[in-house]
């Protein structure tokens, strides 16, 4: 947990550190007739981060955009999975982009836009992130239990990074206290027609299943299946290596302390924005993973999360989880671990 923490602080530190802006100088055209300047910073989850003298930092509706202007390039993602890179062109037409770059000029509709991104933009515009924690205590049953959690992506034209972390502490007077953590790396890397390369690295311990550390190193090929502005549907195949060093069973001297599995993966990842008010991200991810070298032997991992946004940048999550193993590493312990968590968080 400790390492967790450490971990949450130095994402904190690196969102404090300050950017240096380019010339605010976009236009922004609603549909209502207003017009707004200022630098847009990218546009993801159906809407548009635009940094404003006046305003600050403000999120618009990408349907209640009727025309952007800018000299400055952009990167364009389009529904059909291609990214296009050019300035964007004046055009009366309206929610109608005409991007222009030395090859060719393209025009498109607003509703085949899935993102936007800055070209010039520094690492640290391109982090996006979130922290969240929560806490409960019953006197009944005098037991207290504590979560933490983190995000934090990175996105180039061509890749994407994630790090992801969580732990759960429970503490119970009457039995001893349990732990779940996990920490989760991935790189993905985009391809043409929706397509997509993912590499993952992963730590892991659960006490509930015996796990004292599990270490997963993968890669995988996939695919979206839906991609727009408002939702995701990707699917993805590949194989897992993993490491298990196992909690030591004192009812059975002679089990094993560590094995090795080669597994298959097979993973589903739904996401879905509603942008009424409140701001409701729903998300829903799961993977199967089928040993190969252990015959009979699948894991699986379903993670539900439901986002409300209370306030800009602040938000109220509830998520559930379930954690399967068919032939977990001890006897002794439970096929299974799942729990229902609320917490609260900022996103940056």
């Amino acid at each position: 947990m400790k390492k967790l923490i450490v971990l949450s602080l130095v994402l904190v530190s690196i969102v404090a550190t300050p950017a240096f802006a380019r010339e605010k100088s976009d236009v922004i055209w609603m549909s209502n007739g207003d017009r707004i300047t200022g630098e847009i910073k990218q546009l993801e989850h159906g809407k548009l981060r635009l940094s404003t003298d006046s305003f600050g930092e403000i999120r618009i509706e990408w349907d209640d955009i009727s025309r952007i202007e800018s000299d400055f390039e952009f990167q364009f993602e389009r529904t059909d999975g291609t990214r296009i890179t050019g300035t964007i062109d004046k055009t009366p037409e309206q929610q109608t982009i005409t991007l222009n770059n030395q090859e060719e000029t393209v025009t498109f509709a607003h509703e085949n836009v899935v993102r936007i991104a800055q070209i010039e933009n520094t690492f640290w515009n391109r982090l996006q992130g979130s922290l969240s924690f929560g806490y409960s205590y019953t006197k009944a049953s005098n037991v207290a239990q504590g979560n933490l959690g983190f995000r934090a992506t990175h996105r180039t034209e061509v890749r994407s990074f994630s790090l992801d972390g969580s732990t759960i502490v429970t503490s119970d007077q009457q039995n001893e206290g349990t732990q779940r953590s996990s920490l989760d790396f991935s790189m993905t890397r985009f391809r043409a027609n929706r397509w997509f390369n993912s590499y993952l690295l992963g730590f892991e311990s659960n006490d509930e299943l015996g796990l004292e550390l599990r270490t997963s190193v993968g890669a995988g090929f996939g695919r979206y299946l839906i991609q727009t502005n408002v939702a995701e549907l990707a699917l993805l195949g590949g194989l897992v290596g993993t490491a298990e060093s196992l909690q030591p069973d004192e009812s059975l001297p002679a089990s094993p302390s560590s094995q090795e599995n080669l597994e298959g993966l097979l993973g589903l990842e739904y996401s879905r924005y509603v942008y009424d008010h409140p701001a409701v991200d729903l998300s829903a991810k799961l993977a199967a993973f089928p040993s190969i070298t252990d015959s009979g032997r699948t894991r699986a991992q379903l993670d539900l999360s439901l986002r409300w946004e209370v306030i800009t940048d602040l938000f109220w999550d509830l998520s559930y989880y379930n954690s399967y193993d068919s032939d977990p590493p001890s006897i002794t312990q439970s096929n299974s671990d799942y729990g229902v968590i609320t917490s609260i968080g900022y996103s940056f």
